[in-house]
């Protein structure tokens, strides 16, 4: 049974992020029960996905900041849409992250939306890592416990990733001296997470099949056994063949698109171009386009 029942897991999204720009026209397209997705392989390749709640096993939404979607949950609700989010927060300098809000409104806007939803339907993302001169490692473990402890009350679990060097953005890591950590550096640092975790009461799990240097247990960030056990599906443990090989989420079907997001963040692998994802978003009319 792949999707359970024949119903399918929205992604929403890997490649941009709709609750913080793409609201209204997720409201849009939820209402007309429907859209249109372009292959960014391919552009000119759409297909039509249905968003009726009957076909749709569960959404799962990424976001850095999850405030516009909040006031229409509820109507989620009422159409009965089953859903979770995955929550990315590092906390990092403002620099890194130049369009996102401070650290400290986003840690009130996860809570706010864990305040409406539960705990156990916010996964907390501290994604990526990166161990550079600056965001060193005594950075990181004053930052994971400070979140960590702040987060606490509105996630139960944490999933760590360390920077992945994509090529078409080495040399935008290479500018903010991004290094490639050693193996002590690595053991270290998980050790560390893992203690604060647990201190915590957050579970830890790194992404997929990533190499670990430490006990910290393989996860996934759109998971059946997390689908399945909140909302009594019967969703499938097949792992995604359209995600690379370390990557263990499970199939779903993505409805962003990428070069849309205009966080800014100088590690983005999804936004190559962000003068034209700023444009792309003023000229974009909800009623009628594809994101």
């Amino acid at each position: 049974m792949l999707f359970g029942k024949n119903r399918f897991v929205i992604s929403a999204s890997r490649r941009t992020d709709i609750p913080a720009f793409y609201t209204e026209w997720f409201k849009d397209k939820i209402r007309k029960g429907f859209c249109k997705v372009a292959n960014p392989y391919n552009p000119a390749q759409i297909k039509e996905v249905s968003l009726r709640p009957e076909e749709v096993a569960a959404v799962v939404f990424w976001t850095r900041y999850a405030r516009p979607i909040l006031p229409f949950l509820a109507e989620l609700d009422e159409r009965g849409f089953n859903y979770y989010f995955l929550y990315t927060l590092t906390g990092y300098p403002q620099r890194y992250e130049p369009g996102l809000p401070s650290p400290e409104k986003r840690i009130d806007d996860l809570l706010a939306l864990s305040e409406c939803i539960g705990s156990d339907r916010v996964v907390w993302r501290y994604d990526p890592v990166i161990i550079s001169s600056e965001l060193h490692l005594d950075f990181h473990m004053r930052n994971f416990q400070r979140l960590a402890g702040r987060l606490s009350a509105g996630t139960n679990n944490v999933i760590i990733t360390f920077v992945k060097k994509y090529r078409h953005i080495e040399q935008e890591l290479y500018a903010i001296g991004t290094a490639h950590p050693s193996y002590h550096k690595r053991r270290v640092l998980e050790e560390q997470f893992q203690a604060i975790a647990a201190q915590t009461g957050i579970e830890i799990k790194r992404c997929g099949k990533r190499d670990s240097f430490t006990a910290i247990a393989e996860g996934k960030c759109i998971d059946e056994k997390l689908l399945n056990g909140l909302f009594g599906l019967e969703l499938s443990s097949g792992k995604d063949p359209g995600q690379p090989n370390e990557c263990q989420c499970i199939r779903s079907i993505d409805i962003g698109r990428y070069g849309s997001c205009m966080h800014r963040c100088v590690y983005c692998y999804a936004s190559r171009n962000f003068s034209r994802a700023a444009r792309r978003y003023r000229e974009h009319d909800y009623r009628v386009a594809m994101l």
